[in-house]
């Protein structure tokens, strides 16, 4: 079966990940072609205030629950932020989203598909609020 592979590929590329998404907005737990048959769909987001200002070099804490796993990332210096797509045997349903900011908690967020296939992808938008 796959999964000592996939926790395997967790625990070596998890830091990599986050070393490349907190330069790059982005990141994933593996690194996957974007026409990769076994990829799920990507997520692509923003982190904004209440007031819809974006924020910057925010906290992206995402839980992969089938990987009983988290991989955290930052925001770029629009608030943006991308994953590629996890393993298609990841319900997208058990993928969770929150963030945090320097003088910001979380607040809300919505997580929309974009289309119908299995591989278009996840809006995310993550609010936070001033502490």
């Amino acid at each position: 079966m796959r999964r000592p592979l996939v926790t395997a590929l967790l625990i070596a590329l998890v830091g990599v990940g986050v070393a490349t998404a907190a330069r790059a907005g982005g990141g994933s737990f593996d690194t996957m072609d974007d026409d990769d048959q076994e990829a799920g769909p990507p997520y692509v987001g923003n982190v904004r205030d209440r007031d819809g200002n974006p924020i910057a070099d925010a906290k992206v804490t995402i839980s992969v629950k089938a990987f009983n796993s988290s991989l955290i990332l930052r925001t770029d210096d629009q608030g943006h932020f991308n994953v590629k797509g996890f393993d298609k045997s990841v319900d997208p349903e058990g993928v969770d989203f929150s963030c945090s900011a320097d003088g910001y908690k979380f607040f809300a967020r919505s997580k929309n598909p974009t289309g119908d296939g299995p591989r278009s992808p996840i809006d995310v938008t993550c609010l936070v609020e001033k502490q």
